[in-house]
């Protein structure tokens, strides 16, 4: 059975950036830009089984994981960042990082989407 992509919070995105749509579009772009790569280190430190590195690089990234809507990512990823701080299974931590990442690969779409249509000034604000 296929996963549903995450849905974007938008009470929670509307709440953070206060109704800003140059706002959002600014956050979704760092988002995409400049803090995806991080995600790239986090798996890096997976497969090196680093779980102190794993940790520092979740608890960075759970904020932007919240402002971009992605609540019950965020959620999961700060459940993974605490489970990598606790001298964890191995095998835990590596299924709590394919679910995540799961979501996350099915995220990207929506948020990339998000971004064109606010991008664009003619289209409806948040939904």
């Amino acid at each position: 059975m296929p996963l549903t992509a995450p849905a974007i919070d938008y009470p929670r995105l509307d709440r953070l950036h206060g109704g800003s749509r140059g706002q959002i579009v600014s956050v979704l772009h760092l988002f995409l830009d400049e803090v995806m790569p991080d995600f790239d280190q986090l798996e890096a430190g997976m497969e090196q089984q680093n779980w102190v590195g794993v940790a520092d690089v979740a608890h960075k990234i759970v904020p932007w994981v919240g402002m971009v809507g992605l609540t019950s990512l965020e959620m999961e990823l700060r459940q993974l960042e605490q489970y990598a701080k606790s001298a964890p299974e191995p095998e835990g931590v590596i299924s709590r990082w394919n679910h995540f990442k799961t979501g996350l690969e099915q995220a990207l779409p929506v948020l990339r989407s998000e971004l064109d249509r606010l991008a664009d000034p003619t289209s409806p604000t948040i939904p």
